[in-house]
């Protein structure tokens, strides 16, 4: 074998190992892993190839979603959490994660940021298009007790003790 077909065929082993020809669920399942495995970064590098590379694939709303999950649970990043969240609801809109992300919104603000204006705008949102939804008693639960303390809370009191 001549010095030029090796060079390309390492060039093509190179950018196989890139992920550059791996299907949005072979992308998604290692993303998984890595997040599993304590490498949220590497994680949110996999899942934005899938939003790059295959937005109109399936799994792609699923790809933002966790990405949003990445920055809010695995990195504390509120407000990137939240303006991924939104990114669900801009480029995925009937996708089945657009309630929760809307419901996530008005979480973090409510209760990791404090700023209980912004959370009761996308909490009555939330009522106004998601009525029937699983989650409408807590936001409904939520919206009665906003800015509340624990301890005001007679169905949450027990918990103080």
């Amino acid at each position: 074998m001549n010095k030029n077909k090796i060079i390309i065929l390492l060039c093509l082993l190179m950018i196989a190992g890139c992920g550059l020809f791996k299907s949005a669920d072979d992308l998604y399942s290692e993303a998984e892993i890595k997040r599993n495995s304590g490498e949220p970064k590497v994680a949110l590098t996999l899942l934005e190839k899938i939003i790059k590379k295959h937005a109109d694939h399936e799994k792609a709303p699923d790809a933002q979603y966790m990405i949003a999950e990445i920055y809010y649970r695995d990195m504390g990043d509120f407000s990137k959490a939240i303006e991924e969240y939104g990114i669900i609801q801009a480029n995925f809109p009937e996708a089945k994660q657009v309630p929760f992300s809307l419901f996530m919104q008005g979480f973090i603000y409510a209760n990791a940021l404090s700023d209980f204006d912004q959370a009761r705008v996308h909490y009555k949102e939330f009522l106004e298009k998601y009525a029937d939804h699983e989650l409408a008693t807590s936001v409904t639960f939520e919206l009665k007790y906003l800015g509340k303390d624990i301890q005001e809370i007679p169905e949450l009191k027990h918990l103080t003790k």
